[in-house]
């Protein structure tokens, strides 16, 4: 648009079509600001792209006033502001609902990976004095809120591996569904008291279980229980232990994805659990085993693999992961396994194609491929069974029964997958100032060598499928 336009769109702004834009102090810091801003726009990788979310942003906001006041304080965020619009869409959106998430990034220390799960959770579990239930939903939200998105800045900065960003972004969710189901855990017992000997567990499933989340993951989580299954719980409204065990489920499930004045926190998927959405929320730890050793289908154990216990008392979840272990290394049918696997395959690929040039998951060659490699071996051999793929792949490869260069597949595939979530969420062939962004956080000098190894990769994984499985996989 030439510059006679975008005078024109500006002046609308100021005329009191924007919300953000009505009051006089507003449209005052607004005018200090816009040479800076405009010319930081200008100078952003797709100009066009960041002048219109710009608009976007302003158009969404209740009031502008305190983003101004920020950015006239700190110039320097007008930089990383005009990259945020042009590069990331969905950090971009996620500034439109909570302006103030620019506010962290003023101080170096928020380009800092995450610490471990325990800091975390000490960190979003302190609170005022006056603390209750609903200020933590809300602290948690805010506090995660600003953790993502301090992490897709680092992507799109190109300063962090995408798969340090990706395994900071489990331990965040990990440390959120910690403080989150052990405060729902006692706001329950307030009213239901306690099933003796009973407690609740949490297994993490997919990416989450794997550590290596991406902006997008949903949490896949499974909801058992200990204890016996036939009792009572001991509080004032005494509920019956099963019953007790679906509904605090339900209550933390929604604690980790209703929004509340703070928005959304993560979608939660619980249809891996036994029977799947047929089945109760909660299971007993009894009745899981029972499920896993004599109902589960393949592809259910496939997800195991990748399975890990998250929340709950330490002998719990002991008993657990010896259920797992045992499940996924009994005996199997090697042909009947082979035939389920590739079966499976074939149905995904027809219901769930690729969706575009950068869909590192779902393309033929990409990580659904890597993965059922993985998994098949894992459940043929009993080799490798960890939920973290680097570990299970440098095991399968130490064993003779993958090459090395797999794990550098993985590698290359997962770098992709998790900055294409933001900066290319459709995984078309992005812009080119967006194109050249992405290849530097993938650790690549250019768009063409990104999608030079992007096809190496792909062709490792197919060489892998045909050396693993014994037939050929086309990739385009």
């Amino acid at each position: 648009e030439d510059a006679e336009t975008l005078a024109e769109r500006v002046a609308g702004w100021r005329s009191g079509k924007m919300r953000a834009l009505r009051s006089d102090a507003a449209r005052a810091a607004f005018d200090t600001i816009r040479p800076a801003l405009f010319a930081a726009l200008a100078q952003s990788p797709d100009p066009t792209r960041a002048f219109h979310r710009c608009e976007q942003l302003l158009a969404r906001l209740p009031s502008a006033l305190n983003l101004f006041k920020l950015l006239d304080a700190r110039p320097g965020l007008l930089e990383l502001l005009a990259k945020v619009l042009s590069l990331a869409p969905p950090l971009a959106d996620a500034l439109a609902r909570r302006a103030d998430l620019l506010d962290p990034l003023i101080d170096a220390s928020a380009f800092d990976l995450p610490g471990a799960v325990g800091e975390l959770a000490e960190e979003f579990a302190t609170g005022e004095a006056d603390d209750d239930y609903q200020r933590l939903l809300d602290r948690i939200r805010r506090k995660v809120g600003e953790r993502r998105f301090a992490l897709g800045v680092q992507l799109i900065e190109g300063v962090t591996d995408p798969l340090a960003v990706a395994a900071a972004n489990s331990r965040v969710a990990e440390a959120a569904l910690a403080v989150l189901a052990s405060a729902t855990i006692a706001e329950f017992e307030q009213a239901h008291g306690r099933v003796a000997g009973g407690d609740l567990i949490v297994l993490g499933l997919g990416r989450l279980g794997g550590g290596a989340l991406t902006h997008a993951s949903d949490l896949d989580l499974v909801f058992l229980f200990t204890g016996d299954y036939e009792s009572e719980s001991d509080g004032e409204r005494p509920l019956g232990a099963t019953l007790y065990f679906n509904r605090l489920a339900q209550r933390v499930s929604a604690a980790l994805s209703v929004p509340t004045a703070e928005g959304a926190l993560y979608e939660v998927d619980t249809r891996l659990r036994p029977s799947g959405e047929q089945g109760p929320l909660a299971v007993s730890l009894d009745s899981f085993e029972r499920y896993q050793r004599e109902q589960a289908w393949t592809w259910e154990h496939m997800a195991l693999c990748r399975a890990r216990p998250l929340f709950g008392p330490d002998a719990g979840r002991a008993s657990l992961t010896r259920i797992i272990g045992e499940v996924l290394t009994a005996p199997r049918d090697p042909a009947k396994l082979r035939g389920e696997v590739l079966e499976m395959r074939a149905k995904m690929a027809e219901h769930k194609p690729g969706q575009g040039a950068l869909d590192a998951k779902l393309r033929r060659g990409g990580l659904v491929d890597l993965e059922f490699i993985v998994h098949y071996l894992q459940l043929r051999d009993g080799c490798g069974l960890v939920p973290f793929l680097p570990e299970a792949l440098a095991a399968l490869a130490q064993a003779g029964l993958v090459p090395e260069r797999l794990g550098n597949a993985h590698d290359c595939l997962t770098r992709l997958l998790v900055t294409a979530r933001l900066l290319a969420p459709d995984c078309a062939a992005p812009p080119p100032g967006t194109r050249a962004a992405l290849a530097a956080a993938c650790g690549y000098a250019d768009w063409d060598n990104l999608t030079a190894g992007f096809a190496e990769a792909r062709a490792i994984v197919a060489a892998s499928w045909a050396q693993v499985f014994g037939e050929e996989l086309e990739i385009d």
